[in-house]
């Protein structure tokens, strides 16, 4: 009886000492996660995008794409995966995916963009502790690197579940076993020693071929715990959405009963999670849980879906918010709704690109489209990128860097870092005119203008041919009401295109032994080349660049090449 009494006393006090250390575990957890949070406002969320990681976060985007998204030549054009990264300040991987499909989904209705402006203002206009709540709230719910979670709540109740009472049984034998070692320790003590090696051996099998579901369940039982807390965040005027959240939660809660056997307490590592990761295993509790949650997960799959519209949308509130906060300077964009294809003003003032870390800001002011010419190296690339991807922050995510920036609704289209097909054998130039013609096709059939940017228009062929037919193709743009950002080398095309697009250049100035660029725009084509003098900057023979000096002096002159 005193042997029983001491083990029984033994016991309450584990039990209360692992939930002292519990709720211990949580407030530390607590405590770090909200100061982590109040130093990483303003900065982006996750510094690495492995490929896999990318490709995830791409599901969501890759199911809902439409005729109005920003297409892959374009996306890959403005390397749009990195400005993703940039203005990436999620907590949840919901919000990244969700956050991504926004970005690739320009906006032409303003009143979508007025109610996302609303929402921002509400967040960034919140008292610094209503936000950490919200954003701890969000935390909570977590990213899942390895799967994408719209691709299984779009798929949820489809999976084929193993055998339930198999894992049953596999708890129950060693429960009863081991409850039978004190009536004959030396029969059961090595029948339980069997049915642990049997249920670990049985459980690393069975959640091998259950590891994404069960890393899916877990996220499922803590956004339904999580959009709680998201709801009662305490943020004003988000009323509808917490609603909304707060209904689709509360249909999961039967599923998600007991969802801490699947999941823990989110405490972050502490002996109570560890122990319970013990008895998971030795006893197949969560796999369990999850058969279970599989049989009733079709029932609710409108519920995650719901949960997953609106979590995602206030996460990327939250991260447009947070990427505003670490801005230099910013502005909400003037979009003028009613001119359809009758204007296509644009106008900005100091804008820049968000990947450049020290970057030259530049003003415009125009009614037409835009032809720039300029030295190599000097900046006709960047700002024509520059300017796509801040006309598709102005549609997205409301938020242009600039201190001013007003035009029309567009749909973007650009045709810049082509390259040869090899799988096709299609050659630079076939893969340059198709990437061109798509511009020209939605330009004709668009109810909005198209904003469009090329660098180089058909530079993979000759200067004859490229220069006759660059021409036409640049006005016909025009004439179809289109906004066309255009970079090139040749000047001839300024010349030519002169009633159809406004002249402006980037110029340089050369010293002896350098070529220094301001990077700064001006009205007008350049006058200045510098391709022969960093030819020799770059110790090519004194011989070869005299004579190609001498050679194009020599055309300038006479309007041939000498032979």
């Amino acid at each position: 009886m005193d042997t029983t009494y001491k083990i029984t006393l033994i016991a309450i006090l584990a039990i209360v000492f692992l939930l002292c250390k519990g709720i211990y575990d949580e407030r530390q957890y607590r405590r770090r996660l909200y100061k982590r949070l109040e130093e990483t406002w303003g900065k982006p969320a996750r510094q690495e995008y492995t490929y896999d990681i990318m490709e995830n976060i791409k599901c969501y985007y890759n199911s809902i794409s439409e005729s109005n998204s920003i297409d892959d030549i374009t996306c890959n054009d403005l390397n749009m995966d990195a400005v993703y990264g940039s203005i990436n300040h999620t907590k949840t991987s919901i919000g990244e995916e969700y956050l991504y499909a926004l970005l690739r989904r320009p906006c032409t209705d303003i009143s979508i963009l007025n109610e996302r402006e609303r929402v921002i203002k509400l967040i960034s206009n919140a008292g610094s502790s209503e936000r950490i709540k919200l954003e701890a709230a969000l935390a909570g719910m977590g990213k899942l690197d390895k799967i994408p979670v719209y691709q299984y709540f779009e798929k949820a109740g489809n999976m084929e579940s193993e055998n339930k009472w198999y894992h049953i049984c596999c708890g129950l034998a060693l429960a009863v076993s081991m409850l039978l070692c004190f009536v004959k320790p030396a029969v059961f003590v090595l029948v339980s020693a069997i049915v642990i090696i049997y249920n670990v051996l049985s459980y690393y099998k069975s959640k091998a071929k259950l590891d994404s579901y069960i890393q899916i369940f877990a996220f499922i039982t803590r956004a339904g715990r999580q959009s709680e807390e998201i709801a009662n965040a305490g943020i004003a005027g988000l009323e509808k959405y917490q609603e909304r959240l707060l209904k689709c939660a509360s249909s999961l809660k039967k599923l998600n009963k007991n969802s801490w056997i699947i999941s823990g307490g989110g405490m972050g590592g502490s002996i109570a999670d560890s122990l319970m990761d013990y008895i998971r295993i030795l006893f197949h509790i969560d796999l369990i849980k999850i058969c279970s949650m599989a049989d009733g997960l079709q029932k609710h799959r409108k519920e995650l879906m719901g949960i997953f519209e609106i979590a995602g949308y206030i996460d990327s509130m939250v991260s447009i918010a947070s990427f505003r906060a670490g801005l230099d300077s910013w502005c909400i964009p003037e979009l003028d709704s009613t001119s359809g294809k009758k204007s296509i003003n644009m106008e900005f003032v100091d804008l820049y690109h968000p990947l450049i870390e020290k970057p030259v800001k530049n003003s415009i002011t125009t009614d037409r489209g835009i032809l720039i010419t300029g030295s190599n190296a000097s900046g006709k690339s960047v700002f024509i990128k520059t300017v796509a991807v801040n006309a598709i922050f102005a549609q997205t995510i409301h938020t242009v860097l600039a201190k001013k920036y007003s035009s029309c609704f567009y749909h973007v289209y650009s045709s810049m870092a082509l390259r040869d097909d090899i799988f096709s054998s299609e050659s630079y130039y076939i893969v340059e005119i198709k990437s061109l013609k798509r511009i020209l096709d939605r330009a004709a059939e668009a109810d909005i203008p198209v904003l469009c940017f090329i660098d180089e228009v058909l530079r993979g062929t000759n200067t004859l041919e490229r220069i006759a037919s660059s021409s036409e193709i640049l006005k016909q743009i025009a004439k179809l009401g289109a906004m066309c950002f255009a970079a090139t080398h040749d000047l001839e095309l300024a010349k030519i295109l002169a009633g159809y697009y406004n002249n402006y250049h980037f110029e340089e100035t050369v010293t002896e032994d350098n070529v220094i660029f301001d990077y700064k725009l001006r009205k007008g084509s350049t006058k200045t080349r510098n391709a022969i003098k960093l030819l020799n900057m770059t110790g090519y023979d004194k011989s070869v660049t005299l004579k190609a000096e001498e050679a194009a002096q020599y055309f300038l002159e006479n309007g041939v090449w000498r032979t």
